[in-house]
C-alpha cells in the first residue's frame, strides 16, 4: 500500500481543553495510503543539516507510488520535495486539496525531466 508522507505535523491549542490538537483534519488523505509525518511541529529550517538527515531517513523508501502532502513550513516543504525526488528518480505524487469537492486529488510530477518548448 502507498504511503502519504506529510511534511510537518501541525498542531494548535484547543481553547476549550487547553490541549494541543491537530491543526488540520487530514483524514481524507488516508484514501491514498497510510499517513506518515516526516517532521515535528517544532522543526525549523534555520539549521538545515539535521532536517535533511531526518528527511532522508523518513523518505528513504519513497517510491513513485507514494504521495507527498505539503503541509508545514515552505522551506521544509521544498527540502522534502527534493529528497523525495532523489529517491524516486524524479517522480513525485503530490496531494492537492480540492475545496469545491472537499477531497484530495493526486498531481503527478516528473521533476527530473525538463520541459523544453518546441520551436514554432
Amino acid at each position: 500500500m502507498a504511503v502519504v508522507y506529510v511534511v510537518q505535523k501541525q498542531l494548535m491549542l484547543d481553547r476549550e481543553t487547553g490541549e494541543l490538537v491537530p491543526r488540520f483534519d487530514l483524514s481524507a488523505a488516508a484514501e491514498f495510503g497510510q499517513l506518515e509525518f516526516l517532521l515535528s511541529p517544532s522543526a525549523k529550517p534555520f539549521d538545515p543539516e539535521p532536517i535533511a538527515r531526518d528527511l532522508h531517513a523518513g523518505l528513504e523508501n519513497f517510491t513513485e507510488d507514494d504521495y507527498l502532502l505539503l503541509v508545514g513550513n515552505p522551506v521544509l516543504i521544498g527540502m522534502s520535495t527534493a529528497v523525495a525526488a532523489y529517491y524516486s528518480e524524479g517522480i513525485v505524487n503530490f496531494l492537492q486539496w480540492h475545496g469545491k469537492d472537499r477531497r484530495y486529488v493526486a498531481v503527478r510530477a516528473d521533476i527530473d525531466e525538463p520541459v523544453v518548448a518546441e520551436d514554432e
